[in-house]
């Protein structure tokens, strides 16, 4: 491996759909890890920070593991592994894409939970990012965010289950690859503070947290006061309905 290679880091953010991964990827954007180009999501109001061609791709294994699966009904692990050859090829083109001429590069999607064990090969360097959201939270925000679904819809039972099943393989990864550098954060502290938990990352990551991107994060996430607060104000002036943006901030 070269230099360079040595030199270069990616970063693989581990975590459930509707646990905060987009707010911790926004972080690390701000930070200076190029994190891809965002697919649209109208349930982040600052983008999913999700990278399309890895969205594409994870769609692609999942559909060769078991035809009709999904996040919310996901293939086993067993036929999972069982597509690696037949997405090796893919996998090394995207990695070699996006890594090329970077120090520092990553991805986020939550189907990485089960898909990780496919990618590590073609990884330099790797670097974890793991995710963690008070598993009620998320099955609320799983119901809400599957409710217009033609197919997929969970209920809130269903949505602990996933929660639960997810939250395992995370871990089972940080145990299987206790040599890989990792770091562990969850929403609930990320909205609480965004400053400390970008100060962790950073540190985590050899990167500068200058004052500007101080500012940047600021922006970017909706702190608890900050929710409570325009709550408090739109309760008592108009009819206590809050605005879209601060309604998917507290799912």
């Amino acid at each position: 491996m070269s230099d360079n290679g040595q030199r270069q880091k990616t970063v693989v953010v581990l975590g459930l759909a509707r646990s905060g991964t987009s707010v911790v990827t926004g972080v690390l954007k701000i930070l200076g890890v190029e994190m891809g180009s965002s697919v649209n999501d109208k349930a982040n109001p600052f983008g999913s920070f999700e990278d399309r061609d890895f969205a594409l791709l994870h769609r692609e294994i999942f559909e060769l593991a078991s035809i009709g699966s999904s996040y919310w009904n996901p293939p086993s692990a067993e036929k999972i592994l069982d597509v690696k050859e037949r997405v090796r090829d893919a996998i090394a083109e995207i990695v070699a894409r996006k890594s090329s001429g970077r120090a520092i590069w990553g991805w986020k999607h939550p189907r990485t939970l089960l898909t990780l064990e496919l990618f590590l090969p073609a990884l330099t360097n790797p670097h974890l990012v793991a995710v963690f959201r008070n598993p009620l939270g998320i099955a609320h925000s799983s119901v809400e965010h599957t409710k217009n679904y033609q197919s997929g819809r969970v209920d809130f039972l269903q949505a602990l289950q996933l929660a639960d099943f997810y939250h395992g393989k995370m871990i089972n990864i940080l145990q299987t690859h206790q040599d890989l550098p990792a770091v562990c954060t969850a929403f609930e502290d990320v909205v609480r503070d965004p400053v400390k938990e970008a100060k962790k990352m950073a540190a985590f990551l050899e990167l500068d947290l200058t004052e500007k991107k101080v500012a940047a994060i600021q922006s970017l996430v909706i702190s608890r006061d900050r929710i409570d607060e325009e709550k408090r104000r739109r309760a008592g002036v108009f009819t206590g309905k809050l605005p879209r943006w601060i309604r998917n901030a507290l799912r």
